[in-house]
């Protein structure tokens, strides 16, 4: 099934929060994200993500944050082999003095534990069940985590800016139509 907007998640539906819609609706980058975050702080929607979620959202609000400050460059394409080197956390590892300098990236993790949303636990099981969904979706790590613990609550819906959740069986995927590509 394509995906839909995320202005039409029904009220009453279990949905669960990719890293992307907290991130988008918790630094205002989109509207119909935003608003889907304040339809689980009231309870017109359950608003389930799993603490595997929380911990990417806090590793990518740091990173953007050290980034916004200059403490590392923008990563570029190796100029012998072409691949793209990710200097971020590789730069914050070996310089703990400028994670200490991060407290931004905090402020909005704070936020989203304020928001009413139902945070799952990572279990043994769960990750028995994600390699299962790479090897049968060719899904990423985090992208299969969440799969298999949408699986293992039965969560049938999922909000996300990212494709590769639409077309798996089961699940209804909804995404937000007001983001810049």
């Amino acid at each position: 099934m394509p995906a839909q907007d995320l202005q039409h998640v029904p009220a009453g539906c279990n949905i669960f929060l990719d890293t992307n819609i907290l991130l988008y609706g918790i630094t205002a980058q989109s509207r119909s994200a935003q608003t889907l975050l304040e339809r689980c702080s009231t309870e017109e929607v359950t608003g389930i993500a799993s603490y595997d979620v929380l911990a990417e959202a806090t590793h990518r609000l740091m990173l953007i944050e050290a980034q916004q400050k200059g403490l590392f460059a923008e990563a570029r394409p190796c100029a012998t082999c072409g691949m793209t080197r990710d200097r971020g956390p590789r730069f914050l590892s070996e310089h703990p003095q400028q994670v200490r300098t991060l407290t931004d990236y905090w402020r909005y993790i704070l936020r989203i534990l304020e928001l009413n949303i139902l945070w799952l636990p990572s279990e043994e099981s769960i990750h028995r069940s994600a390699n299962r969904e790479r090897q049968a979706h060719g899904l990423l790590t985090n992208d299969s985590l969440i799969v298999a613990t949408m699986r293992e609550y039965a969560i049938a819906s999922i909000a996300t800016a990212d494709s590769q959740f639409e077309g798996l069986p089961n699940i209804a995927v909804y995404k937000p139509s007001d983001l810049a590509h």
